[in-house]
């Protein structure tokens, strides 16, 4: 597996165990969104050496050749990093040419995406080195004659906006103590600032869900066990009687409580071993002699959340 696979990869593991909520630069915080889509296709590599009679470098077409384009770390404002399709880096480039983004005199580069309040540019000239640094950045409102360079290839830019959750990371070294202070109001009332919260990092979360003997007039009964995979101890056990749904509904609000983290989610449910009795005999219960059973494995909450548990075959 090459580099930017593993890189990818990593990245799909992470959004896989629900790990999407993130904090950047001024506690910009939020619920990010992701979009990694089908590789790019042959037509669109041939249309793109066709349109500017140069071959990509090979770390950029590496990737497209496992994702055409990308939507990474995306909050609810719009901003995150971009990568443009192919096909669009080709629409985006000879608009920024008529538009004038792409200067004249500094007209040798393509626009491969965008970057909070940038574009994301690679320098023509340099991409032919490939042992040139050819990744490069510009506010929209300005052109190509004041873009900088990032000061490195995409590859490593790729990787370096994964850590960073899609932030401009190239700009963390210029940050300066005189210039951006942090403060704290002084006249901020002192009831108004909230105590930190704190976090419980929990290896597994195993939860037996027992159905009731009937359908009717029973409670479902929930145990959830919590601690080291396989070794989990008894936390809390309930009753619920308002059907399934309130079952999953209830454990879905515990597992979701902010200051928890789990890494493994299991789910198990069974039926009672007895069941209301429905022949007459005159005994209330008989023995279940086919209990049904059923296990889901989920990584993290996010996942669990996404695909929950569906009821036993029969019951509501």
């Amino acid at each position: 597996m090459n580099q930017i696979a593993a890189v990818l990869g990593g990245l799909q593991q992470k959004i896989s165990h629900g790990s999407t909520f993130i904090q950047r630069k001024y506690n910009e915080i939020g619920q990010a969104k992701f979009n990694l889509p089908e590789p790019v296709t042959a037509s669109s590599l041939a249309a793109f050496e066709a349109e500017f009679n140069q071959k990509l470098p090979s770390e950029y077409q590496t990737f497209l050749e496992l994702h055409d384009g990308a939507d990474l770390f995306i909050l609810d404002d719009g901003l995150g990093l971009v990568l443009h399709s192919l096909d669009r880096v080709i629409e985006a480039t000879n608009e920024a040419i008529e538009y004038e983004l792409i200067h004249e005199d500094f007209d040798h580069y393509w626009v491969i995406g965008e970057i909070n309040e940038g574009y994301l540019l690679i320098n023509r000239e340099f991409a032919k080195m490939e042992d040139t640094p050819y990744m490069y950045w510009v506010f929209h409102e300005l052109s190509t004659e004041e873009a900088d360079s990032i000061g490195q290839n995409f590859g490593t830019f790729l990787e370096y906006s994964i850590i960073a959750q899609g932030d401009v990371f190239w700009e963390f070294k210029d940050f300066s103590i005189e210039k951006d202070n942090y403060f704290v109001d002084e006249e901020t009332p002192e009831e108004d600032v909230k105590p930190p919260i704190s976090i419980r990092f929990v290896d597994s979360v195993r939860v037996e869900i027992e159905y009731p003997v009937s359908e009717t007039n029973s409670y479902f009964t929930i145990s959830i066990y919590e601690g080291k995979f396989e070794q989990e101890k008894l936390g809390m056990r309930y009753n619920e009687g308002r059907g399934f749904d309130k079952v999953i509904q209830s454990v879905r609000d515990h597992l979701s409580y902010e200051q928890y983290h789990f890494s493994s989610i299991r789910v198990f449910q069974r039926e009672h071993l007895f069941q209301a009795n429905e022949d007459q005999s005159g005994d209330p219960l008989a023995r279940n002699l086919n209990p049904q059973r059923q296990g889901y494995r989920y990584d993290g909450y996010r996942a669990f959340a996404d695909q929950l548990p569906r009821p036993l075959p029969g019951w509501k």
